[in-house]
C-alpha cells in the first residue's frame, strides 16, 4: 500500500496490530479501496503466512453448488461426482480463508459458514465422518450489514461471529495526500504494461486529480491513469483530457470526415485558464465536452447522448452549464446548434 498519509498509517498500524493475532477480521471500506490487499497484508504478517492464502468471491458462489465448493465431495456424492474434490475451507487448511464481498452470500451460505466458524470442522458430501481444519477467516464487504440484517438480508449471528475485529479502509478521499505517490506509481505500471511513454501532466491536471472524489477511490484513479497512458500524445496531459476515453486516431478520422476548426496549442488558451479555476466542479461529461471542443472545434449534444446515452435534455443542460460559466458559446439553433469555445 502506497502513501504516507495519516488516515494510511493509522491503517497499517491496525493491520500490524492485528496480523499476528488469531483474530477473525471483518475488513470493511467502500469499492475500489483496497481491501483484498488489506487481506493480504494481515495473512503476510502472520504465522501463517508460509500457509495458504485461498481467495472466494462469495457473490460468484452458486447457490446449488455451495456445499461442495466449500466443504468438497467424495467420490460418487452425486451425479456427475465423478472424482473426490477437497472443498475451499480444506485446501485453506494452517493458512487463510479470505471471504470476499461477504455482504453478497446468500443466507443458505451464511448459515453453512457458520457452522464451521463455530466448530472449525469439515465434512465433505457423501463422507461419514467430519473433520478439523486449522484454518484463519478473514471477510471482506463493502455493504452496510447493519442494514442488510434489518432487512432480514443478512443473519446477526454469523455477523457477530465475523466482526472479532474490524479494520476499516479509508476511501481515497480521505486520504488525498497520497494521491500524487499513487499517480506516479500507477503511470509507470500502466507505461510498463502498454509499452507507451510515460506522460507529463499540466500543472491543472495535477489539480483536477487531487480535487476529484474518486466514487470508486484507488481502483478508478489506477483505471483513469491506464487510459491517459493509452491514448496520450506527446503533449503534457490536461485536466479534461484525463476523462476522455476517445483516442486521437479516432477523433482524427472524424476530423478528415468533417473539416473543423482546431485549437492550436496556446499555454494562454481560455478554456485552459477556465479549467484552472474549476477543475473539480466539472462533470466527466462536461470534461469530454470541452475535450471535443479543443480537438474538434465544436460539441453537440448528439455528440454526449451517444458516448454517454444520456437524454437529449440531458446533455443541453450540461453544455448549457458551460456557457453560463463562461466556457462555451452556443452557435446555431434548433437540431443543428452547436457550442463551441466562447472566444472564437
Amino acid at each position: 500500500m502506497i502513501g504516507r498519509s495519516p488516515a494510511l498509517l493509522a491503517l497499517l498500524g491496525r493491520i500490524a496490530s492485528v496480523a499476528p493475532t488469531e483474530a477473525t477480521v471483518l475488513i470493511r471500506g467502500e469499492r475500489g479501496t483496497g481491501k483484498e490487499l488489506v487481506a493480504d497484508a494481515i495473512h503476510d504478517g502472520s504465522r501463517r503466512r508460509a500457509g495458504p492464502f485461498i481467495k472466494v468471491n462469495c457473490a460468484a458462489l452458486p447457490g446449488e453448488l455451495l456445499a461442495s465448493e466449500l466443504f468438497g465431495h467424495e467420490r460418487g456424492a452425486f451425479t456427475g461426482a465423478h472424482e473426490r474434490q477437497e472443498g475451499l475451507l480444506a485446501a485453506a487448511h494452517e493458512g487463510t480463508l479470505f471471504l470476499d464481498e461477504i455482504g453478497d452470500l446468500s443466507n443458505a451460505g451464511q448459515a453453512i459458514l457458520l457452522r464451521f466458524l463455530q466448530n472449525r470442522e469439515v465434512r465433505p458430501i457423501g463422507a461419514r465422518r467430519p473433520y478439523q481444519v486449522d484454518v484463519r477467516v478473514i471477510a471482506a464487504t463493502n455493504k452496510h450489514l447493519e442494514k442488510a440484517m434489518a432487512r432480514g438480508k443478512f443473519r446477526a449471528d454469523f455477523y457477530d461471529r465475523l466482526q472479532e475485529v474490524v479494520v476499516e479502509v479509508p476511501p481515497l478521499r480521505e486520504r488525498r495526500e497520497d494521491i500524487p505517490l499513487l499517480v506516479e506509481h500507477f503511470l509507470g505500471i500502466a507505461s510498463a504494461r502498454h509499452g507507451r511513454p510515460r506522460p507529463a501532466l499540466r500543472p491543472e491536471a495535477w489539480r483536477a486529480l487531487q480535487g476529484h472524489d474518486w466514487p470508486g477511490n484507488v481502483r478508478e484513479l489506477e483505471h483513469t491513469l491506464s487510459s491517459v497512458v493509452t491514448f496520450a500524445g506527446p503533449d503534457p496531459i490536461r485536466a479534461w483530457e484525463l476523462w476522455s476515453r476517445e483516442s486521437p486516431a479516432v477523433e482524427a478520422v472524424g476530423q478528415s470526415c468533417a473539416p473543423a476548426k482546431s485549437r492550436t496549442a496556446d499555454e494562454g488558451s481560455r478554456l485552459a485558464a477556465a479549467e484552472v479555476t474549476h477543475p473539480a466542479a466539472i462533470s466527466v461529461r462536461q470534461r469530454a465536452a470541452l475535450d471535443l471542443v479543443g480537438r474538434r472545434g465544436a460539441v453537440r449534444p448528439l455528440d454526449l447522448m451517444r458516448r454517454f446515452g444520456v437524454s437529449r435534455e440531458t446533455a443541453r443542460q450540461d453544455l448549457g452549464l458551460l456557457v453560463a460559466a463562461g466556457f462555451l458559446r452556443r452557435d446555431g439553433a434548433g437540431r443543428g446548434v452547436r457550442y463551441v469555445d466562447r472566444r472564437t
